[in-house]
């Protein structure tokens, strides 16, 4: 009996995968373990906002926003992370072209979810800066705790 086929081999030899996401670097957008994600096999060229799936390693599957196209690859994000990473052409195997939240599917292409996307990168920076500002009130706090 053959073993179970991995996402890059399905994306391969079926063209599409259909399954739920583990980590948190898409919340809010997706959910992981509860959400179901449809991905389909690289054909073309991914523009911005599309959500691309990856490989970073061997074994490691990463599924983030592209913001921008650059000449042999991707700056790529997820929604719920603070740096971004410049992911090389190749190593792009599968676009999101649909999710199911709580049940509700949810199309790329929904006017809702576009929305979505630029609320998401509009608040970008503003949400990077208070996340600076928590960090650093936290370690100021944790230094006068252990003063006392």
């Amino acid at each position: 009996m053959e073993g179970k086929m991995n996402i890059k081999e399905l994306l391969e030899t079926e063209g599409q995968y259909v399954g739920t996401t583990v980590g948190v670097s898409m919340r809010p957008m997706i959910v992981s373990g509860r959400d179901v994600v449809v991905i389909k096999k690289k054909t073309e060229r991914l523009k911005p906002y599309d959500v691309a799936l990856y490989m970073r390693g061997e074994k490691d599957y990463v599924l983030h926003r592209v913001l921008k196209v650059v000449e042999k690859g991707y700056v790529i994000r997820g929604d719920n992370c603070y740096s971004d990473e410049h992911v090389r052409e190749e190593l792009v195997i599968g676009v999101l072209t649909q999710y199911f939240k709580k049940e509700k599917l949810i199309e790329m292409t929904d006017k809702k979810y576009l929305r979505y996307v630029k609320r998401r990168l509009f608040w970008y920076k503003p949400r990077r800066f208070f996340v600076k500002i928590k960090s650093k009130l936290r370690a100021i706090a944790r230094k006068i705790i252990k003063g006392r």
